[in-house]
């Protein structure tokens, strides 16, 4: 099963020193730019990707739908923030869904609901790794394996339930 990917748009920017420059450059370019991102990690890893902005500044009385390259875009309308709207599709659907966003109160409102959640700057980098490339690895560069090597032994570490969580979703996307 997939995982559904629901980020709080502006929180991202703004957490993502590449995108936050071009956002205080040009507003709605930094808009863009998350987007061509997320298109670019869409093709290597498809699943579903939902991006909410902020509209409630001077957006439209009506919330508005967008789709760019895949990416569902939504803009909440004036007097509602991504906030509410990501906790609306939270409590409509919480199960496989990862949200990203660094607000404490949205992350914990997610969690109780049964959604993984992770910050936008750990999200960030984990999707900026994945994109580098990686340069591939001839027969020779692989490391062997010699046989006189000894396992260790006793207890491995194991790693915390927040820890168990955050791996099932990253495994899926």
């Amino acid at each position: 099963m997939t995982i559904r990917i629901l980020i709080d748009g502006y929180n991202l920017i703004r957490n993502f020193p590449p995108l936050a420059r071009t956002e205080q450059q040009d507003f709605s370019r930094g808009r863009e730019m998350l987007l061509k991102w997320l298109a670019a990690y869409r093709q290597e890893h498809p699943g579903t990707i939902l991006v909410v902005f902020d509209g409630a500044q001077g957006g439209g009385y009506q919330e508005e739908r967008d789709l760019f390259r895949g990416i569902q875009v939504i803009y909440s309308p004036r007097g509602q923030t991504a906030d509410d709207i990501i906790k609306g599709l939270i409590t409509f659907r919480a199960a496989n869904t990862l949200v990203v966003s660094s607000d404490r109160e949205l992350a914990e409102f997610c969690r109780v609901r049964g959604s993984g959640t992770i910050g936008a700057r750990e999200f960030a980098g984990r999707i900026q790794k994945r994109l580098e490339a990686v340069p591939e690895l001839d027969e020779a560069d692989e490391p062997l394996l010699s046989s006189g090597a000894k396992k260790k032994k006793g207890l491995s570490r194991r790693p915390s339930k927040k820890k168990k969580r955050a791996m099932k979703y990253w495994g899926k996307i």
